[in-house]
């Protein structure tokens, strides 16, 4: 039997980091699916973010082709025009109304992360008559009031807070009307999903939750464990109003801790970009210079090298922040399933107090921390672990991760493309 063929329009390719589309292209051939992919053209260099494994040779897409969208003059008047009129989306419909013979597919699938190219997904839905799977791996509503954009407005605009305002209803609105056109939604948490449900009651949304490359996230036993302890974070912060690592670094300063922190017992590793850093040192000029001391800061590295620096941990961090009514809601990083992998403690500052925290406590021997005394019990427990000389028990984490796969991410889609087609 012919493999069925798919048309999948994306926002974003490896270089980049995308590890959803990546699994996907990476596993859908192997269940019988024939993928063309077509993307934006990102330009510029990616360095500030840990990038793909992957390059485009890699990806076993039938077809693969990624099209300039964006002008390389005017961009900021661009994007305008793009939020109010979808430009972006006019143009890549013409792209692949004249290049491509669209009567060979059998489903569309459009992913995104705000709102592109599902405004395309829709339109070439309703001109085909196709089924279309439209994928949310983020919606606007998770982030915080200026946090839903990849780059801050800049300080000097005029009525800046009415502009991320307008802005915020501009996505909301282009992504409801193209979701209006969808066989199937699909996204990445209960949150997301029940968020949608309410915008879209007469169509089936999916939960579908991102997946850790399970090739690559191969948890190792400890060797030798001793001091000092190795706390380490990989990737960016975005905001301290997303990611703040506050609760670990007044847990640093208490007396518990703090003669630790004195004998270079305690090391803080963080592999960022320098935005990161920036913010990072901005927050650590509230602190005594033994906490200051005790970081290290680091290049991003190739994602390929994650896993060797996450095995070389005693402990892992996330940085999250309590959900409030304005945001952050929701967000399921796919770090968070890396580092279950790794079979080291997790430790999470602070807690979401929703679904990463749920997570968490099924996954055992961490965590979602919400006050400094937990943090300092945490890290002293294990302190005192490591100076014994003591490995972890066999026993000190659940299997739960493993439904996190990406195997177990492209079977779910899979499943459900296979009933539209």
């Amino acid at each position: 039997m012919r493999p069925h063929r798919i048309l999948l329009l994306t926002d974003l390719l490896p270089p980049q980091f995308a590890p959803r589309i990546t699994a996907l292209l990476q596993r859908l051939p192997e269940r019988d699916w024939q993928v063309d992919v077509v993307s934006e053209e990102i330009r510029g260099n990616h360095l500030g973010s840990h990038g793909s494994v992957e390059r485009l040779s890699s990806l076993p897409a039938h077809r693969l082709e990624r099209v300039p969208l964006a002008p390389t003059r005017g961009r900021s008047l661009y994007a305008l025009a793009d939020a109010l009129w979808q430009v972006k989306s006019r143009r890549f419909v013409r792209h692949l109304r004249r290049h491509y013979d669209l009567t060979q597919y059998a489903l569309i699938v459009g992913m995104s992360y705000r709102t592109f190219p599902l405004p395309a997904v829709a339109r070439l839905a309703r001109q085909t008559g196709l089924p279309a799977v439209m994928d949310c791996r983020d919606i606007v509503e998770e982030y915080t009031p200026e946090g839903f954009l990849p780059a801050p407005l800049p300080r000097w605009l005029p009525l800046r807070k009415e502009a991320y305002r307008w802005l915020r209803r501009q996505f909301i609105k282009a992504r409801t009307k193209a979701l209006r056109a969808a066989t199937a939604i699909t996204t990445v948490s209960e949150w997301h999903r029940d968020q949608l449900q309410q915008l879209h009651p007469d169509q089936q949304v999916f939960c579908i939750p991102n997946g850790y490359d399970e090739r690559l996230f191969v948890a190792s036993p400890e060797v030798a464990p001793q001091l000092p302890l190795r706390i380490v974070y990989t990737g960016r912060l975005l905001s301290l109003d997303m990611r703040d690592p506050t609760l670990l670094l007044e847990a640093l300063q208490e007396s518990a801790l703090s003669r630790w922190v004195r004998r270079g017992a305690v090391e803080v590793h963080w592999y960022c970009d320098n935005a990161s850093q920036q913010l990072l040192e901005s927050l650590l000029g509230r602190y005594s210079d033994e906490v200051r001391t005790c970081q290290h800061f680091h290049a991003m590295v190739p994602y390929a090298e994650v896993p060797k620096l996450l095995a070389q941990a005693d402990i892992l961090l996330l940085l999250g922040r309590r959900e409030q009514p304005e945001g952050p809601h929701g967000m399921v990083t796919t770090k968070l399933f890396e580092a279950m992998a790794m079979h080291r403690p997790i430790l999470m500052v602070e807690s979401d107090e929703s679904v990463v925290a749920q997570i968490l406590r099924a996954h055992a021997g961490s965590l979602a921390a919400t006050d400094v005394a937990q943090v300092v019990q945490f890290v002293a427990h294990h302190l005192e672990r490591l100076e014994r000389g003591e490995v972890l028990p066999v026993d000190t984490f659940t299997d739960h991760y493993q439904q996190y796969t990406r195997a177990a991410m492209a079977e779910a889609f899979a499943q459900l493309f296979g009933t539209l087609v």
